[in-house]
């Protein structure tokens, strides 16, 4: 069972600093493993009438800006935890290739600016870098109809699925958030099938972070994504749907409600998305079974 946590320490890396990870070494996130999940932070608490100092653990939000050739691709306000993988799963989950085995550099401007470097052959066209901010993937309001131009459709047969081990899985995946326990604010996403289990747990402050963390620790350990349903601890948008489409990934199965578009792309391109999972119930868009062309 493969899940990622970052090594947790009250101390913060120094500013200005530039390390290299290869990924193909599978060695910890190293800024991972100088911070934890939050920052704690004096309140005002609350409580049955009366108000009092205390503090509180934050999560972490900073500026996290992706270089490919010395070029930024994109900007994305998350979690600077596992970077690496943030770093090759939004590059393959957006389409600009893959980049597994790019050796990667980390440079910490400060607690709230990180930049992260690697060199490789871009698939698709940079254009102006944009900012993906933590509540959404995609926000280029004048091109919604031509969001779903160029993703490849899922054309595997899908993964057959047991209600009860599905349900097992995301329960599974709740206990083990441990930025969620700790700040009651952070994401997270993780890949799970019957044979392996729960894999690559992800946490972040923005979903689709996580969701691009879980597919890079995929991609880095060799992982086959289409043999792997992606679970959410929220809700699916279209974003997520898209980087599922792109990545391999069939079924997204997921604790919140599924969006209109998320919907509309999950039957266009033949995934299927199993919302508000519950314990005795859920609602399933797209193909019902492990048989293709059922899409209700």
């Amino acid at each position: 069972m493969l899940l990622h946590h970052p090594v947790q320490n009250s101390s913060h890396c120094s500013s200005n600093f530039l390390i290299s990870i290869d990924p193909k070494s599978n060695q910890l996130d190293t800024l991972s493993m100088c911070m934890s999940y939050g920052k704690h932070v004096g309140v005002n608490r609350v409580s049955n009438g009366s108000s009092f100092i205390d503090k509180d653990v934050l999560a972490f939000e900073s500026l996290l800006q992706i270089h490919v050739n010395d070029e930024r691709i994109t900007s994305l306000l998350g979690t600077p935890l596992q970077l690496e993988q943030l770093y090759v799963g939004h590059l393959f989950s957006e389409g600009y290739g893959d980049f597994r085995e790019t050796k990667i550099t980390l440079s910490q401007e400060n607690e709230l600016s990180y930049k992260i470097y690697g060199h490789g052959e871009l698939t698709k066209d940079s254009n102006l870098p944009t900012l993906v901010t933590t509540s959404c993937g995609a926000c280029d309001g004048e091109n919604l109809l031509e969001l779903n131009k160029g993703i490849q459709h899922f054309i595997q047969p899908h993964l057959e699925y047991n209600h009860n081990e599905l349900f097992a899985a995301l329960q599974d995946m709740k206990s083990s958030q441990l930025g969620f326990q700790q700040t009651g604010g952070m994401h997270a996403a993780a890949l799970w099938n019957h044979e392996e289990g729960l894999q690559c747990l992800s946490e972040d402050i923005g979903r689709h972070n996580a969701v691009d963390k879980s597919i890079g620790h995929a991609l880095i350990s060799r992982i086959d994504l289409s043999k792997q349903f992606l679970l959410l601890s929220g809700r699916c948008g279209w974003d997520i749907v898209a980087k599922a489409a792109r990545s391999g990934i069939g079924t997204i199965v997921s604790i919140g409600a599924c969006s209109s578009l998320a919907a509309d792309t999950a039957r266009e391109l033949g995934l299927r998305i199993f919302s508000f999972m519950k314990q005795d119930s859920c609602v399933i868009i797209g193909a019902l079974t492990h048989f293709p062309n059922e899409n209700p």
